[in-house]
């Protein structure tokens, strides 16, 4: 368990991180002085009767009190923006690497599990990584101040305080498993709940649709009741240990009040220095809790560390092929040659010596069962996955020669339920061509017929759609993402099943409006129904993964 990687991130805080160091160092400065300030006042105040000398220690406590709340809330405000940059710098990068991951690491992992680790994991990590050295420092400051004053005022009182520390750093030492155990458990089963209620509540009319919403309750109430028996688990151990290490420290106090008690009474001790003592003991021993307490948040740490490396050690796709071409703006020539895949956990090939050439500008119908291999195709075309053997040629150029961030844009795919997100509707129509000027994304808007449902919007380009595109039908929606697809100048376009959520009306107009706007791309349609796409140059069933052409009888028009 390695938390070097965490090193570059609070490198680049160093600076802030000194001195929030050096403003905990003075402040447990400023703490330590206290007890000895009582003991001042007890000894050469009160008892030998001084009250000018008690006015001014007074005054002093007062002063020293003033400053430590000035320099503790400054210490606040730099700490939390520290804290801050540190865990959104460690989100951010996890984040962006999940988004080089291929399509099958997201159909595998829960949406739930990844906001868990994301939110929660990194936050965990985020705290050790600095509030450790934070509570290094301050600990160990204020223990050494403690140690030196205490041994000062009293070697052997030092010596009883110290008798108990072996036995409580093995209880820490021996509790460090069922502490990680427990801590895993429950960010396990808070995971399942956080993905429960993305996939229910992003399917609330499917929900209320079944009249399940009783038996998702009672779902929900089963994951409820696991997590609350790990919390109580954990919350069992946490407190076992910590109520052993207390019963320890009362242990240690009431020892050092017997033997300096003793002392007080026989005249070798004054009552200051006990009352002082007493109270260095105080802070040194809770100054050592927490420095015995960083071992246990390393183990807690050091779960959610292991969940996060497991985003970390995902291999991201290819984006750059060896010459980094980009596609050219003409439509050209799309040759697969004995094309091979398969999935890593089965043998089984999906597409099997798979042989098609799609000629510059053709509308090709594809179609075949669920499961032959079509959406596996169209991911190898865009470098979503790479074959076993065989290759891909675009334009007369193998596609591990490409820039597949070229490749992705300008191969746009049409699906079923195209991908919007919350935000106006121009921000949706200008997503993954963001530096395209409004000016050209209205007139896409116009040529897609966008423009005329648009004028009914309460405040036109402007409103503001829900989560998925909530607001508009899935028809308009349709339509957004082909104003998308034209602005993105596409060298191919892919309708994967595009149409399969519109009447026949619909869909008549959907492959007119694309007929008509990509006359010169290649058109590759996906689909179950054949005999509903019009004008098709070319009609190929994909079966036991290889292609088998049909007659163009299998669609209209």
């Amino acid at each position: 368990m390695s938390f070097r990687w965490l090193w570059p991130y609070v490198r680049r805080q160093w600076s802030a991180i000194l001195a929030v160091m050096a403003l905990a160092a003075l402040t447990s400065a400023l703490a330590a002085a206290q007890p000895y300030l009582s003991k001042l006042i007890i000894d050469d105040g009160l008892i030998d009767r001084h009250f000018k000398l008690l006015i001014v220690l007074c005054v002093t406590v007062v002063a020293l009190a003033a400053c430590g709340f000035a320099l503790g809330a400054l210490n606040r405000l730099w700490y939390v923006r520290l804290s801050g940059k540190v865990l959104f710098a460690i989100r951010e990068d996890v984040y962006a690497h999940i988004l080089t991951l291929p399509p099958r690491f997201f159909r595998l992992r829960p949406v739930g599990d990844l906001v868990t680790r994301l939110d929660g994991d990194v936050a965990e990590i985020q705290r050790f990584s600095t509030d450790s050295v934070l509570a290094l420092v301050n600990g160990v400051l204020l223990l050494v101040f403690s140690a030196g004053i205490m041994l000062a005022m009293s070697p052997v009182l030092t010596l009883v305080a110290l008798g108990t520390l072996p036995l409580q750093l093995l209880v820490r030492h021996r509790a460090r498993q069922p502490v990680a155990d427990s801590t895993l458990e429950v960010r396990e089963s808070r995971a399942a709940i956080t993905d429960f209620l993305v996939e229910t509540l992003g399917a609330a009319k499917a929900v209320q649709s079944s009249g399940a919403e009783q038996f998702e309750r009672e779902r929900l109430s089963r994951l409820n009741r696991g997590l609350l028996q790990r919390v109580i688990r954990q919350q069992l151990i946490g407190y076992g240990v910590g109520a052993f290490t207390s019963m320890l420290s009362h242990m240690t106090t009431a020892m050092v009040f017997i033997v300096g008690g003793w002392a007080v009474i026989h005249g070798s001790l004054t009552i200051g220095t006990l009352v002082a003592f007493t109270a260095y003991l105080a802070r040194g021993t809770g100054s050592a809790t927490s420095l015995m307490g960083l071992y246990t948040a390393y183990q807690r740490a050091g779960v959610s560390l292991k969940r996060v490396q497991e985003l970390r050690a995902a291999q991201p796709m290819r984006t750059r092929g060896r010459e980094v071409r980009v596609l050219p703006a003409h439509a050209g020539v799309i040759c697969v040659q004995h094309l091979s895949f398969h999935y890593p956990e089965s043998e089984h090939n999906v597409l099997d010596d798979l042989n098609l050439e799609i000629a510059a500008g053709t509308k090709l119908v594809l179609f075949g069962e669920s499961g032959a291999g079509k959406s596996t195709l169209i991911d190898l075309l865009r470098g979503f996955a790479e074959p076993v053997s065989g290759r891909i040629e675009l334009d007369g150029h193998g596609l591990e020669d490409y820039d597949l961030h070229s490749v992705r844009g300008r191969i746009p795919v049409l699906e079923t339920d195209p991908a919007l997100f919350r935000g106006t509707v121009l921000e949706n129509l200008q997503y993954g061509n963001f530096e395209v000027p409004g000016e050209q994304v209205i007139s896409a808007a116009k040529l897609t017929g966008v423009d005329q449902f648009v004028a009914t919007l309460p405040n036109g380009y402007a409103t503001v759609l829900g989560a998925r595109g909530a607001g508009l039908s899935t028809g308009q929606r349709q339509r957004v993402a082909v104003s998308r697809a034209l602005l993105g100048a596409p060298f191919a376009l892919v309708l994967d099943e595009a149409t399969s959520n519109l009447d026949a009306a619909a869909v008549r107009g959907m492959h007119e409006l694309i007929d008509r706007i990509f006359t010169h791309q290649t058109r590759i349609v996906i689909t179950h129904a054949p005999q509903a796409v019009p004008r098709a140059d070319r009609v190929v069933e994909l079966c036991a993964g290889r292609i088998i052409e049909r007659p163009r009888a299998c669609a209209y028009g």
